[in-house]
Parts: C-alpha cells; sequence; structure tokens
C-alpha cells in the first residue's frame, strides 16, 4: 500500500454565510462549516507516528443524524434503552439491524460528493477471494472452502479520509461508539486504530461485486452513501453456520441459488447497518450502470489500539 500518509489537521474557521440557519439548509462547499458548531478534538495514533488533533464536527450532530428518530445521544433516557433493545433483538434474530434514514437525505448527498472526490486516488482491489479464512487443510475443489468468488472495487483508507470530512465526523462521534456498545453488550469497545481499515470508504461501479465470504470480526458497522443504478444488492443467510457447525450443504445452496435462499434488505442511501457477520455468509451482488454504491465502513475492537494485520490491507 506504500506509505502511511500523516493525516492533516484541520483548523475551524468561520462559515462564510453568518446565519446560523446557513448549515441546515445549505450544504455547498463553501457553507460547510458553522461558527456555531461545538468542535470535538481527539489524539489518533498509528504506532508511534502522531496524527495530531482532528476537528471533528462541521455541523452539529444533530443536522447530520436523525436524532428524533434514533436518540443515541439519550441512551440512558426510556427512548434510547428502547433503541438498543429492538437493535439487540435484530442482531439476535436475523443478525443484522438496519436504521433506515440515520442521516439526513441532504447530508449523506453531501457526503456521497465528498467520497467521490476521493475515487481517483483510491486503491483498486480485483482479485478472487474465498468465503473462508485459510485452515491449513486440503479441501475438494469443488468443496465452498476451496470456491473462490469474483471480488472488485475500490477503496479509500483511513489516512485517505479528510479530517473534517462528515463521514468521520460521524465515526468519531463518541456517542456512535457506546450506542454500537451497548447493542453488542461489551463491557467495553474502543474505535479501531488502523491507519489503513478503521474507517474506509468502498466503491463498487459497473461490474464490480463483494463475493461471498464470513467476516474474521465478531460485526461489521456500515452507512450506505449512495445507492448504485441497479445491482448491488447485500444479500445474506443469517447464522447459516454456529461455533460447532460449518454447515457446508447450506453454504452450497446460498452460493448456487441465492435467489432461493438468501435475504436480501432493504438497505437506502442514508441507512445505519449493523452486521454479524462471522456466522452469517453474505456477499455484495454485482452493480450495473454508471451509478456507483459507495459505502462507508466503520471498525471497532474490544480492545483499544487494534490494528488489521498487513495482509488485509
Amino acid at each position: 500500500m506504500g506509505d502511511v500518509a500523516m493525516l492533516t489537521t484541520y483548523i475551524h474557521k468561520p462559515c462564510r454565510n453568518q446565519s446560523s440557519a446557513c448549515c441546515t439548509t445549505d450544504l455547498e462547499d463553501d457553507c460547510i462549516l458553522s461558527p456555531h458548531s461545538a468542535y470535538v478534538t481527539v489524539s489518533l495514533k498509528a504506532g508511534s507516528q502522531s496524527w495530531g488533533c482532528v476537528a471533528m464536527a462541521g455541523l452539529e450532530m444533530h443536522q447530520i443524524v436523525d436524532l428524533e428518530r434514533y436518540p443515541i445521544d439519550q441512551l440512558d433516557s426510556p427512548r434510547g434503552a428502547s433503541l438498543v433493545d429492538s437493535c439487540r433483538a435484530a442482531l439476535d434474530d436475523n443478525a443484522l439491524c438496519a436504521l433506515p434514514g440515520f442521516v439526513f437525505p441532504i447530508v449523506v448527498a453531501k457526503m456521497a460528493r465528498q467520497a467521490e472526490a476521493l475515487l481517483a486516488t483510491s486503491y483498486r482491489y480485483d482479485a478472487p477471494r474465498m468465503a473462508y479464512y485459510p485452515d491449513g487443510k486440503e479441501w475438494p475443489s469443488d468443496h465452498p472452502r476451496s470456491i473462490e468468488h469474483p471480488c472488485r472495487y475500490h477503496q479509500a483508507l483511513n489516512y485517505q479520509i479528510p479530517n473534517d470530512s462528515l463521514v468521520r465526523a460521524i465515526y468519531l462521534w463518541p456517542q456512535l461508539s457506546e450506542f454500537v456498545r451497548q447493542v453488542l453488550g461489551y463491557e467495553r469497545l474502543f474505535r479501531s486504530d488502523c491507519p489503513h481499515l478503521a474507517l474506509t470508504v468502498q466503491f463498487a461501479g459497473d461490474g464490480d461485486q463483494n463475493g461471498w465470504h464470513f467476516d474474521g470480526n465478531d460485526a461489521v458497522f456500515s452507512l450506505l452513501l449512495q445507492e448504485p443504478s441497479a445491482g448491488g444488492a447485500f444479500e445474506y443467510a443469517p447464522y447459516i453456520r454456529s461455533s460447532s457447525e460449518e454447515n457446508y450443504e447450506a453454504v452450497a445452496r446460498v452460493v448456487a441459488d441465492p435467489d432461493t435462499h438468501a435475504v436480501r434488505p432493504p438497505i437506502s442511501a442514508g441507512t445505519f447497518t449493523l452486521f454479524k457477520g462471522d456466522l452469517s455468509l453474505h456477499r455484495v451482488a454485482p452493480v450495473a450502470g454508471d451509478r456507483r454504491r459507495i459505502i462507508a465502513l466503520f471498525s471497532y475492537d474490544r480492545e483499544p489500539g487494534q490494528v488489521f494485520p498487513a495482509i488485509l490491507h
């Protein structure tokens, strides 16, 4: 991947339009920073390399996230506790919890435009993948562990995503981390410190797809920024395997006939999704047309300082 670039430190500057309402109604590039925004600074480190202070907010979070619908800033309230309970139940039952309209439409459209600016310098991945991580054993060529699945897309890595981007503002928002922690039922949870994969944006254009696989971590958290012209559906088989049973025959049926055996939840732009992919086979189906599928992926870990292995970069 080459050398890791140091993230730029951004300094608060006033909005050119001094109206207090400007950033709630107008998201043009020259009017994205509000003089009324509350700034939070955090220190990010990758190994021994300091990334400096990051300005977390351009808009206030209630202008980005629909907190009336999803009160994750009030998790101690009855409504907040109810949201956590319902999300936890959805994960337990379906391996997936989708929160449509989590980000307001005008803001998610701005996020997609900011993301598009990263495409030219993003990394291209185009290689077949297997559904499973290697286990050191030899398997028949037609076994689910041996079958390769097409996998191709562009990906902007963490260090390429500007500090003042809206998608980073959401990822660095402490209340989102706490919400995720409570839904998963963990005693503690930390944002990943990986300079490559802590926060990424994936682009899938015409013919791109992310082949069938299981995840190597407990859960995946994503925010869909843009739907494609056609195709690009997220397909999965909830809890098709367990810690004691791989269920290879069922896996083979899903791969052979996803129309019959896979679930396709409706996921629109602005949807925040929590997904347990370690036991649930899943893929992103091939995209068609000129409009790309754009999705941001957030990484957390139960231990501080987590960095993904280089083989995954």
